[in-house]
């Protein structure tokens, strides 16, 4: 009898690739890549049976399975997740979103709301990926902008606020950026062993994946990757979701 080929889904950005390695050659899995909001949609529509989602898709879905062990998280300045903007972007009022990511516009909302205590900032939620420089011709003063894309704009000195910074000096806790999250509690035991194989290959493979990124400048690739990068779902890194999920939810 053929066994049924789990449908698991990644986001295609530079951190998650020590998740990833040799996933697809899995003879029991049916690998593809999307942003993370296209997978928790395809998640939700069944047309995925596990991913690595937004972390938020966790607290929004308490009926899913988190895989243990594993996810993409930072303590401190992550990188990968500001907001990009002229000047001082902590004072725009307005500030667009990155349709990539509901956990980073989750994030961006607390930073301004709770960190900076402030009221009056609009949120305007645009596309995937969006442009700074075409945010500032529609009037956005700010925009978040995710994944290696963040990473190039940070290379090229733009002005900008780091959200994990901003989380770690305010909570003094990790910020869990994505998890592995699996329909049920089947699939989430069927995939653990294959997801902790793929990551044990991936973490000695480091300095590869820096070397093939020259676009965003080995060194600094391979800084993100070793130095800034966490992908052990411990007990801090619980902690902070935790207090994610009450400030999200507050």
């Amino acid at each position: 009898m053929t066994q049924q080929r789990l449908r698991v889904g990644s986001v295609p950005y530079l951190n998650a690739r020590p998740l990833v390695e040799g996933l697809a050659a899995e003879r029991v899995v049916d690998f593809r890549e999307d942003v993370p909001s296209r997978l928790a949609r395809e998640l939700d529509e069944g047309r995925l049976d596990a991913a690595l989602v937004s972390s938020v898709e966790a607290l929004r879905h308490p009926e899913r399975v988190i895989v243990p062990d594993l996810c993409i998280a930072s303590l401190g300045p992550v990188l990968s997740v500001k907001v990009f903007g002229r000047d001082d972007v902590k004072r725009a009022k307005r500030v667009a979103l990155d349709g990539a990511s509901l956990t980073a516009a989750a994030l961006t909302r607390i930073a301004y709301g709770r960190i900076l205590e402030r009221d009056d900032v609009e949120f305007v939620p645009v596309g995937i990926a969006p442009d700074p420089d075409q945010g500032r011709a529609d009037r956005v003063e700010a925009t978040l902008v995710i994944g290696d894309k963040a990473l190039a704009l940070d290379r090229a000195g733009a002005p900008a606020w780091d959200l994990g910074d901003a989380w770690t000096q305010w909570s003094g806790l990790p910020f869990v950026w994505a998890v592995w999250l699996a329909r049920d509690e089947a699939t989430a035991a069927a995939l653990h062993p294959i997801l902790t194989a793929a990551y044990e290959r991936g973490r000695t493979r480091l300095d590869a994946y820096a070397s093939s990124r020259p676009d965003l400048g080995v060194d600094r690739a391979r800084h993100y990757l070793i130095h800034v990068m966490r992908y052990r779902l411990e007990r801090a890194e619980l902690e902070g979701l935790r207090r994610f999920d009450a400030v999200r939810g507050s």
